[in-house]
C-alpha cells in the first residue's frame, strides 16, 4: 500500500477544511441565490473569458520583455509558458510555490541559462506584485476613510497597508541604490536554525542573478516602464473583468465600487497560501468585501466563483499549450546572446 506523505495529509486537511467552510457559506448566504446570479451571468461569461485572456495576453507581453534582451525567447513562447505556469498554479492548488519555478524550468527548455530564467521570471513577477501593492495601498486607504468598518478588517486593512507600503519602499531603494537585497534575505535565512539547512543556494549564483535582474529593473529605463505600463494594463483589465461580473450580477453599484473590491481582494492568494487553490477562503473574502462596500455577500460569493470557472478555461489552454516541444534546445545546447538579459 501506497504510504501518503505528512505534507500530502497535511495539505488534504486543508483542502477538507477549505471545502467544509466554502460549502458553510453557500448555504449559509443562500445556495439559490448564488444559483440565480450564476446563471444570470449568460453570454457575459464569454466577455469575462475573453478580458482574463486579453490579462495574461498583456502579461506575457511584460514577461518577454523582462527576457527579450537575451534575443532567444519569442512573445509566442512566453505566452505557452505563462499559460502553463497558470494551468500548474490552478490545478496543483500551489499557488506561485510551484507555478514560477515551473516557468523557469520552462524557459530553461527554451534554452536560457539557469540564471536568465530565474531573473526573468523574477523580474515580471516582481513588477506585478510592485504594482498590485500600489493598488491595494490605495483601495485600502480609501477604504478606511470612506467606510465604516468592523475593528478585526480594519486592522486587517491597516496591516496590508503597512506591509505592502513598506514593501514598495525596500524595493524602490533596492533598485534605485542597487541594493542586493534578495542575496542579503537569503543570507540571513540560511543562519536561521532548522529552516536554513535546507537552503543552499550558492551565493555567487544569487549575486549574479541579481546582477541580471538589475539589468531589468534600472540599466534600460524605457524597458522599464514599457513593463510597468504592461502590468498596469494587466491590472486595469481585471478591474473590467469585475465591472462586467458586477454588471452580470444585475446588482446596482457605483463606478468606484470594482476599483475598491479588486484593490481588497488583491493578496488572497498569499493571505491564505497554506489552503490549496484557497477553496472557501476566496469566497468567504470576496463575500466579506462585499458586504464592506454595501453589496450582497451572495453577489462576492458567486463573483469568486465565476473567476475560478475562468480559471478554469485558462488553465486548459495552458495543459493545450504545456510547452514541451519537440524543437526544445536539447541539453548542453549553447544560448546566443546569453551575456545580456
Amino acid at each position: 500500500m501506497t504510504r501518503i506523505g505528512p505534507k500530502l495529509r497535511y495539505r488534504a486537511v486543508l483542502l477538507g477544511f477549505g471545502c467544509v467552510l466554502f460549502a458553510y457559506l453557500l448555504f449559509h448566504l443562500g445556495a439559490a441565490k448564488i444559483l440565480s446570479l450564476l446563471l444570470g451571468i449568460g453570454w457575459y461569461f464569454g466577455l469575462i473569458a475573453a478580458t482574463y485572456a486579453g490579462h495574461q495576453l498583456v502579461r506575457a507581453f511584460a514577461y518577454w520583455k523582462c527576457a527579450t534582451a537575451n534575443g532567444h525567447s519569442s512573445y509566442w513562447d512566453m505566452l505557452r509558458i505563462r499559460l502553463s505556469g497558470e494551468a500548474i498554479q490552478f490545478l496543483t492548488f500551489t499557488g506561485p510555490f510551484l507555478a514560477e519555478p515551473a516557468k523557469m524550468w520552462l524557459l530553461q527548455k527554451r534554452g536560457l541559462s539557469p540564471k536568465h530564467a530565474v531573473a526573468a521570471t523574477v523580474a515580471e513577477y516582481l513588477i506585478y506584485s510592485l504594482s498590485s501593492a500600489a493598488f491595494a495601498i490605495a483601495a485600502l486607504i480609501y477604504l478606511l476613510d470612506s467606510f465604516e468598518l468592523s475593528r478585526v478588517v480594519a486592522v486587517a486593512a491597516k496591516i496590508i497597508v503597512y506591509a505592502m507600503s513598506a514593501f514598495l519602499l525596500a524595493a524602490a531603494c533596492a533598485i534605485v541604490c542597487r541594493i542586493y537585497l534578495i542575496g542579503a534575505i537569503i543570507k540571513f535565512v540560511k543562519r536561521l536554525p532548522l529552516i536554513g539547512k535546507p537552503v543552499r543556494f550558492e551565493d555567487q549564483d544569487v549575486r549574479d542573478t541579481e546582477d541580471l535582474l538589475f539589468i531589468v529593473l534600472r540599466d534600460r529605463p524605457l524597458r522599464l516602464l514599457s513593463i510597468l505600463s504592461a502590468e498596469f494594463a494587466a491590472q486595469a483589465l481585471l478591474l473590467l473583468e469585475l465591472f462586467i461580473l458586477l454588471r452580470a450580477t444585475g446588482e446596482p453599484f457605483s463606478i468606484l465600487k470594482p476599483f475598491l473590491i479588486e484593490g481588497a481582494s488583491k493578496f488572497i492568494s498569499l493571505a491564505f497560501f497554506f489552503i490549496p487553490g484557497q477553496v472557501g477562503a476566496a469566497e468567504g473574502t470576496y463575500a466579506l468585501i462585499f458586504k464592506t462596500v454595501g453589496l450582497p455577500a451572495s453577489a462576492g460569493f458567486a463573483l469568486a466563483v465565476a473567476r475560478r470557472l475562468r480559471s478554469v478555461m485558462v488553465a486548459g489552454a495552458g495543459l493545450t499549450l504545456t510547452p514541451l516541444w519537440r524543437d526544445t534546445p536539447a541539453d548542453g545546447e549553447p544560448v546566443r546572446r546569453e551575456d545580456r538579459l
